[in-house]
This record gives structure tokens, C-alpha cells and sequence, in this order.
């Protein structure tokens, strides 16, 4: 059974939603003492990973729900609930669900946004079609990163450390312009990019967001990434 932590200040008004998702088999945590937990320390609650989705209710304000993202696992799924669709994708968010959604908008978004890991057969069987261009993983270099994700970065490396807005780097990838399906695409490939540079021990910033304006790579991951070019071009 998939599990979901609901985070909220009054568990009252959130007995709607948990008993949709119930409906769909979801077990339903919802919570507001981890709330406060998560708001007063910096370090991360073991507990939290046990869910696999973690819901971020409307009743959380924008300086909380930073708070919480900080101490958030990046591997878990995280909603915000919102009455309304946000104007922009929220930094650190993956998706955003509405209490009003019917029992199935909310079961194809969860589905949506379901993180199931990739078994290297999957993989191979994909390679060669549309889907395996993008998801393949390329395992040229240190990093391990799927084509798309290597795309990303190689044009934020050319960049040089110059801030590349959300819309140019949708077009780049997609060349279907800025939509909002793909601008939450980008958000999700962005922190897969930052969590690649983690799993190889880089420490601090390495794909920092200019609010407002896109991405950029720090100094750090231009020089980690230049490293690996050239311990590329020696071995090709």
C-alpha cells in the first residue's frame, strides 16, 4: 500500500481529501505536530521515510513550506494543495493537487507523480524508441545521468556560470515552447540534476535557481563538470 503524509495546521479541514484518497487505497497520515517538528529543527525526521508521497496543505504559509522542503527527503514525491492552480511551478515542488478534484483527477495525478525505480531491463527495452532517447541512462563520465538530463546540463555548462532562463531551456529540450506541463517537467529535471551532482559527493549549490529569471551552474559544478569532460576526451 502507497503511503501519504499529509502536512497541516488543522487536520479538520483536511478530512475531505483523506477520505478521497482512502477511497483509492491510499493509507493517510495527516498530521500537524510533524508539521510543527519539521518547522522548529533543521535535521530530518526518520519517519518520514516511510511515505511515499507528502502532501504540503494550503494552510501552510510560503516561509513554512521552505522550512519543510529543507528537511524533505528530494526522493520523495511532495504535492502542495492549493484551491487554485499556482501561476508558476513552485521551486522544490513536483505537482500540486486541489481538494475539489474529483476521486479520479486525484488518482491520475497521483499516478502522475509516482516515482517507481527503473530496472536496468527496463531500461535496455526502452532504448531505441522515442521514450529510451529520454530516459536511457548514459553512463559515460562520473555522473549517471539520463540523455535529457545530460542535454540540460551541457547547455547550462555552456553557459558558463550566466543564468539560462525556464523558457529557453524548455524550447532547447522540447521545442514545443514553455508549457506548463513542461515547465513542471524542467523543475523535476533540475532536481534530478542537483541530486546526480549529491550522489557523487559534491557538497553545496550546484544548479542554483534566479528567481524570477531560470538556472545557472555554480562555480562548483562547472568545475566538477569540466573535470569530467576532459577525463572523458582522454579515455574516448
Amino acid at each position: 500500500m502507497i503511503s501519504i503524509l499529509l502536512l497541516t495546521k488543522n487536520i479538520l479541514v483536511e478530512k475531505e481529501l483523506q477520505k478521497k484518497l482512502q477511497r483509492l487505497n491510499y493509507e493517510v497520515f495527516c498530521c500537524s505536530n510533524m508539521l510543527y517538528l519539521m518547522t522548529q529543527q533543521t535535521r530530518k525526521l526518520p519517519l518520514i521515510n516511510y511515505f511515499d508521497y507528502v502532501i504540503l496543505s494550503e494552510t501552510i504559509s510560503e516561509n513554512e513550506m521552505q522550512q519543510i522542503l529543507a528537511v524533505l527527503p528530494e526522493s520523495k514525491t511532495i504535492l502542495r494543495k492549493l484551491e487554485k492552480e499556482p501561476e508558476k511551478q513552485i521551486e522544490g515542488i513536483d505537482g500540486w493537487i486541489s481538494e475539489t478534484a474529483t476521486v479520479e483527477e486525484l488518482r491520475e495525478t497521483l499516478c502522475r507523480w509516482e516515482k517507481r525505480p527503473v530496472s536496468q531491463e527496463t531500461i535496455l527495452s526502452l532504448v531505441g524508441n522515442r521514450i529510451g532517447e529520454e530516459s536511457a541512462i548514459q553512463t559515460t563520465g562520473t555522473l549517471s545521468l539520463s540523455k535529457l538530463e545530460r542535454r540540460a546540463l551541457e547547455k547550462l555548462y555552456q553557459a558558463n556560470g550566466k543564468v539560462i532562463s525556464r523558457e529557453n531551456l524548455c524550447d532547447y529540450l522540447w521545442k514545443d515552447g514553455a508549457t506548463k506541463s513542461r515547465l513542471a517537467q524542467l523543475s523535476i529535471l533540475i532536481k534530478k540534476l542537483r541530486i546526480a551532482f549529491q550522489k557523487d559527493g559534491i557538497a553545496g549549490e550546484t544548479v542554483q535557481t534566479s528567481w524570477g529569471e531560470g538556472y545557472l551552474l555554480t562555480n562548483t559544478a562547472l568545475e566538477y563538470y569540466e573535470q569530467e569532460r576532459e577525463q572523458e576526451r582522454l579515455l574516448s
